[in-house]
């Protein structure tokens, strides 16, 4: 296996699939970007739907387990939540492409196929960690929330809404972000905001496919042309 070609073309189609969405993008298209032919793009992946498919099953196995990590320890559900906050906010905003992809093209794995169920399932089990946080804050009395799956929704994306708009020389460090994103959750479940220490970034997940450039490429066309007809 040529690691080297393997990885050029998991960068390239995050970046493409980002950019322009999945459905967009064609094999010759990630061929021109990785400088091979077709057949050489075939030869290094089955499919363009199980290229799509791998990244975002290595994407949410990645979520899942550097979470666990950054769980380990917390008890309080406060706690918890905030280093959710933290954590998903961070991960959205050092890894936009991937994370745009991982969030946003769910769509195009074929119904009922075992790839589409596999990223489902692994989705949920992410998002039960929110779950189980959220109804054991309620549980033991710390939470006031009248509906806890509206919450949740609106707080997770609260979070993976940096992958859009965050930039490093932005008005606001990460760190400064993540903090105030910590208070705007907690207050939104009526909780004091816990004392917690700054999330090590490095138990975030590493996506080696990542451009290292990702957190100055441009919107998906789909949002720069929305924005036009906003404006």
């Amino acid at each position: 296996m040529d690691v080297d070609a393997q990885l050029r073309i998991r960068t390239a189609a995050v970046r493409l699939f980002a950019r322009h969405g999945y459905a967009a993008t064609s094999i010759r298209d990630l061929a021109r970007a990785v400088n091979l032919t077709n057949a050489g793009i075939y030869h290094h992946v089955p499919s363009k739907e199980a290229l799509l498919a791998d990244l975002m099953r290595a994407g949410h196995q990645g979520l899942i387990d550097s979470t666990g990590h950054v769980l380990a320890g917390a008890a309080r559900p406060a706690d918890r939540l905030a280093l959710l906050i933290t954590s998903l906010t961070a991960v959205h905003a050092l890894s936009p492409l991937t994370t745009r992809v991982m969030d946003g093209e769910l769509r195009s794995l074929t119904p009922g196929s075992p790839a589409r169920t596999e990223v489902i399932a692994l989705r949920d089990a992410y998002e039960s960690r929110w779950k189980s946080a959220l109804a054991d804050g309620v549980a033991e009395g710390v939470f006031r929330i009248a509906d806890q799956k509206l919450t949740r929704l609106a707080l997770m994306s609260m979070c993976t809404g940096t992958s859009e708009w965050y930039r490093p020389d932005g008005d606001s460090t990460l760190e400064q972000v993540c903090a105030e994103f910590v208070t705007i959750g907690l207050a939104a479940v009526r909780a004091a905001v816990p004392v917690v220490a700054p999330l090590d970034l490095r138990l975030l997940p590493d996506f080696p496919w990542e451009p290292p450039d990702a957190q100055h490429d441009p919107r998906p066309d789909e949002e720069r042309r929305r924005h036009v007809r906003r404006a």
